[in-house]
């Protein structure tokens, strides 16, 4: 009987112990819960007011600035529905613009042209030795290109050569991947871990393509790809862009790098170029296989059949006659149903960032 009792007593103690350590955990725990909250108020806080914070960046402005609001947009993106991040995406595309705008007079842009040629010149070297070394050359640049210099390489701040002894500042492409890719659907997640890759480096240099015609055949093919995966991206515009754009570079090619001459028998053609057009016309499940087809078709055609199929005028607008090439060029289109990038009003720049741009 004792032994029962004892037990008995045991059990007690331990079930308004165990009910003792239950009410100081709900105490804990009511405790817990508004320093959560007023975490998580802090946090909304913060992500409401970046969006000001980014409208007020500008040429003045410090790269610990833009350091400061990319730490911030780090921590707000995840906790933001998908319409809240894409404009924080543009904003930051325009922060960037703002901040890196430049305004030269004659003598600061002559000097900053010598110093990118400088840099040409010790392009192996560590760009802090090039400011060593061009000490002289630096000291004549406007304080705002000695401050960017100094810091490139910091807050996705990077010098870009152009082509063309060209120099410019731009927003590194992998920014957006870094600060935004995580968070996102896998649809903007691949548009912007693509964009970044391809536009490491530059696409046109001196009216020629910097790129192989093979690694142009490949941007087309997955562009065309996305496209049919993800039809209703945010971004389907931009890889309709670059789709088109690549598939007329395949065919024509840029000024200084065409495809052909005179696109007829006997005549030169590049043979990495017509490589990757042949290539293409055996592509069944891509539409480029078609317009492969009829170039492969055109360019073993003459030119006296060219004219006869095609009702072009012989004058351009300017009432002069025109060449050879300016008619078997637009033959050529015609044919192909397509038209430059070129000709249109707003130019959107797919090759600077990891997104594009509008440049009028």
């Amino acid at each position: 009987m004792k032994k029962v009792l004892m037990m008995s007593m045991c059990s007690a103690l331990l079930l308004a112990g165990c009910n003792k350590t239950s009410q100081q955990n709900q105490v804990v725990s009511k405790e817990q819960k508004p320093s959560e909250q007023e975490a998580t108020q802090k946090q909304e806080s913060t992500c409401t007011q970046i969006m000001a914070a980014m409208q007020k960046i500008n040429q003045n402005s410090k790269i610990e600035d833009l350091n400061q609001i990319n730490e911030k947009l780090k921590r707000c993106v995840p906790s933001l529905k998908n319409d809240e991040q894409l404009k924080l995406i543009d904003a930051s595309t325009a922060m960037y613009q703002r901040f890196l705008k430049q305004d030269y007079t004659e003598k600061t842009g002559r000097a900053f042209e010598a110093f990118g040629y400088a840099v040409l010149e010790h392009k192996q070297q560590d760009l802090k030795k090039v400011i060593q070394s061009q000490k002289r050359l630096f000291d004549q640049l406007s304080p705002r290109d000695q401050n960017l210099l100094q810091h490139e390489g910091q807050a996705y701040i990077e010098l870009l050569y152009q082509g063309e002894g060209m120099f410019t500042y731009r927003r590194q492409p992998n920014y957006l991947v870094d600060i935004f890719s995580k968070a996102l659907p896998a649809d903007q997640k691949e548009f912007l871990a693509h964009m970044a890759k391809d536009n490491q480096n530059i696409f046109y240099n001196d009216g020629a393509l910097a790129i192989s015609w093979k690694e142009l055949t490949e941007r087309a093919l997955f562009w065309e790809k996305f496209i049919q995966k993800y039809p209703k991206s945010y971004f389907i515009g931009d890889a309709k862009l670059l789709f088109n754009e690549y598939r007329y570079f395949i065919f024509f090619g840029l000024d200084n790098t065409p495809v052909s001459d005179e696109f007829a028998p006997n005549t030169w053609i590049d043979k990495d170029a017509l490589q990757q057009i042949q290539f293409l016309s055996t592509q069944k499940q891509s539409s480029l296989a078609k317009p492969a087809e009829q170039f492969l078709k055109f360019i073993a055609t003459s030119v006296e059949e060219h004219n006869k199929q095609f009702n072009l005028d012989l004058i351009d607008e300017n009432g002069q006659e025109k060449s050879n090439y300016q008619m078997t060029h637009e033959q050529l289109e015609q044919l192909l149903k397509l038209d430059s990038p070129w000709n249109t009003e707003i130019y959107r720049d797919c090759h600077i960032d990891a997104v594009c741009i509008d440049t009028n």
